[in-house]
């Protein structure tokens, strides 16, 4: 008598069930190997690393305003406005005149931060000279000291014999080739006696600033960078933020890699208003637009 076998059909289907959830699992698991959008910018990952594929753009630069004080409570008595146009790797230093008329305000910059702070300042620098302000730094002697000595000294011809005094303390720094450390370097923009004029501080500023990133910009790997930016936001009073540095992180990178010399400095040039402001003109606006890669 023949014996009939029951069907296993019910275990080929739970077999193939469980297979497909598997299969559907390690999809789901490698979709962004498997699928990669094709909405990240070309050659930037997601922590900002450089790859080789990443070429910069107009995208990439940005603006931001620096203000530097002796003390923290101090209104700043330096204001820079700092250029990076990614493409080229230029980054363009540029001193304004503290007496800087502010039209849409009636006042100077002092004045303006005095009475609304580092923001106000940003914004109407930014609307008076028609150049986007993406963020502001302002820092004491403490937070400048700090973050120039991590990155090391500076190598600087000193056009002429400066008498500095600050406070009690008076230091003299002779004409010549002579290494200057973060100290020197803070006292050099603040408080040295510039018999010539502002006009002629603001070079010797642009100048040191611009030597000093020239001269040490090439040891700046990603940690280093990395080490830079925590340092800003520890030391400083900026509105710099983690996804402000991590878009525009590869395009620095880019520049630390293929640049020889990417900084440069220009002083603004312009006449005394009536009431004793400084008018920057018209064609210095114009240079600093293009310098930001605006015109």
């Amino acid at each position: 008598m023949a014996v009939r076998r029951r069907s296993n059909w019910y275990i080929y289907f739970i077999a193939f069930g469980i297979a497909l959830v598997f299969a559907l699992a390690a999809i789901f698991a490698f979709r962004w190997y498997l699928f990669p959008e094709d909405s990240d910018p070309v050659g930037l990952d997601k922590t900002g690393e450089l790859t080789d594929d990443f070429r910069p753009t107009a995208e990439h630069n940005f603006i931001m305003l620096t203000m530097l004080s002796d003390k923290e409570s101090d209104s700043p008595d330096l204001y820079i406005l700092v250029e990076y146009e990614a493409v080229s790797s230029r980054l363009t230093f540029i001193p304004l005149p503290v007496g800087i008329s502010m039209k849409s305000e009636g006042r100077t910059l002092p004045n303006v931060y005095a009475a609304q702070g580092a923001k106000k300042v940003t914004q109407v620098v930014s609307d008076e000279l028609g150049v986007p302000c993406s963020a502001y730094v302002k820092m004491d002697r403490e937070g400048f000291s700090e973050i120039v000595s991590a990155f090391g000294s500076l190598t600087f011809e000193v056009p002429k014999t400066l008498i500095i005094t600050d406070g009690s303390d008076v230091e003299t720094v002779n004409a010549g080739e002579q290494k200057l450390g973060d100290i020197t370097m803070f006292r050099m923009m603040m408080f040295a006696d510039y018999e010539e004029g502002n006009s002629y501080r603001y070079n010797v500023i642009g100048s040191m600033l611009s030597e000093f990133i020239n001269q040490n910009f090439r040891k700046l790997e990603s940690r280093v960078l990395d080490m830079f930016y925590r340092m800003l936001t520890e030391k400083t009073d900026t509105d710099i933020t983690e996804e402000f540095y991590k878009e525009h992180k590869a395009a620095l990178l880019n520049s630390v890699e293929y640049a020889s010399s990417p900084a440069e400095y220009y002083i603004p040039y312009g006449e005394m208003s009536d009431d004793g402001g400084f008018v920057i003109s018209e064609n210095s606006i114009t240079t600093i637009k293009q310098k930001a890669g605006l015109a």
